[in-house]
């Protein structure tokens, strides 16, 4: 039986970024274990938080230290995974288009058009809002490009700011957030207790089963 976690994220958070390099490069790789991906927007939810309509004006939620200290922490974590990242161009890249394009992919495509995006952003310095770079996410993961004029209609700022009113219902306040069942599990640094957890519930479950024989 494969146990389904979902994944929420935004391309622009560095940490859901390591967490997709974490998971596509096996570090958690278990053959009962489907990722889903589901894309929402991080400035969104930090509106909602803040009891503001979802595009309401910009407003950084970190103080000089934090930031400083989120900065060097990306840093030192990009050095400890081994993985190349280069700061986003531009800075405050657009991330709906490629949002929207996720959402309407099918599970596998999405997922492999994720870890395109997440690439062409935090390695290759792509502007992610531009149609040619999607297009060429979309090219190299496979996946149909029918879709790519509808992530620049008007409705996909709705679309997404629906999807991630959703998840904040749920009780998604951050990304990468991990949702199994009904737990939630924040942060990219929390995927080894994720997996923790998993791990126990199965065997527990196995137990039971082998009991009742």
């Amino acid at each position: 039986m494969t146990t389904r976690i979902e994944i929420y994220y935004d391309f622009r958070s560095p940490y859901a970024f390591f967490a997709s390099h974490r998971i596509r490069r096996g570090d958690f790789a278990r053959s009962d274990v489907g990722w889903i991906w589901q894309p929402v927007s991080i400035d969104v939810l930090l509106n909602l938080q803040a009891g503001r309509e979802p595009y309401a004006p910009y407003v950084d939620p970190l103080s000089g230290p934090k930031r400083a200290h989120l900065v060097a922490d990306v840093r030192r974590l990009a050095s400890y995974y081994g993985v190349p990242l280069r700061p986003t161009k531009p800075q405050r890249p657009n991330p709906i288009p490629a949002l929207q394009l996720a959402a309407m992919l099918e599970e596998g495509e999405r997922a492999r058009f994720s870890d395109a995006v997440f690439d062409a952003l935090w390695q290759e310095r792509a502007d992610i809002s531009e149609a040619d770079v999607l297009a060429r996410c979309l090219t190299k993961s496979g996946a149909r490009d029918d879709v790519l004029d509808r992530a620049f209609e008007g409705s996909a700022r709705t679309d997404v700011a629906e999807r991630t009113a959703k998840a904040y219902a749920r009780g998604v306040f951050g990304v990468p957030t991990f949702a199994w069942g009904n737990e939630l599990f924040f942060g990219n640094d929390r995927l080894d207790l994720l997996l923790w957890s998993v791990e126990r519930r199965i065997t527990r479950q196995a137990r039971v089963d082998t009991s009742g024989d």
